[in-house]
């Protein structure tokens, strides 16, 4: 496997494979691998059936360390960028879960970070009375569901994740704002600018490279 400067992995390929994108310069000696017989990444350069085929690499550093020159630090940036986005899509999740138990044990707070429809749920659930809470419960766990996918992809890199998830969570803003709760539409701004924020890393990581660079 080759971990690119982009942070996406490629791969399983061949020795013979990886020996050819060595000689195109899609892999260099900074570039992280994996071994199928290995469990963490280790640099290309301390790989002994790799060293030949870089005759001016330096020295092999010990199977595990990274240069420090291995990665750019805009794209370290960047990655930081696009996890610390993708993770609000888990937190958005995690605390209307959260809510939703508060709500089914007859609490009477809850977190501004959570999703306004399933707090509509909760409320058509209690209406309903007999089974209704139970229904809402699993409506609740849906939707959150929805969102942990969005975050499981956003952190792949995929930035179709990352529009989907803001669209659907822009529309969850429109609720509170349609109740005029301003707190709750304030912290669902700062969420939806915290999500472009991991939007925008993706996206410039996406387009720096399309496999391993030449």
């Amino acid at each position: 496997m080759v971990r690119g400067a982009d942070a996406k992995e490629y791969g399983p390929v061949t020795l013979e494979q990886l020996k050819l994108w060595v000689q195109e310069g899609r892999v260099s000696v900074g570039h992280e691998l994996k071994r199928s017989d290995m469990g963490h990444w280790a640099s290309a350069s301390s790989f002994s059936e790799l060293q030949p085929a870089f005759p001016s690499a330096a020295p092999a550093p010990a199977v595990g360390a990274v240069p420090p020159t291995a990665i750019p630090p805009e794209t370290i940036a960047a990655v930081g960028s696009l996890k610390s986005g993708a993770s609000w899509f888990y937190w958005i999740a995690g605390l209307s879960i959260i809510n939703t138990i508060i709500s089914f044990t007859g609490g009477s707070w809850r977190f501004i970070f959570g999703l306004g429809i399933t707090q509509i749920f909760d409320e058509f659930g209690r209406k309903m009375g007999g089974s209704g809470p139970i229904a809402a419960l699993m409506l609740d766990l849906g939707a959150a569901a929805v969102f942990i996918f969005f975050g499981v992809y956003a952190h792949k890199a995929q930035t179709w994740a990352f529009i989907v998830g803001m669209a659907l969570f822009a529309g969850d803003a429109l609720i509170f704002l349609l109740a005029q709760d301003w707190l709750g539409v304030g912290f669902h701004a700062f969420v939806l600018y915290c999500l472009f924020k991991g939007f925008s890393a993706c996206r410039q990581l996406n387009e720096a490279a399309s496999g391993p660079p030449r």
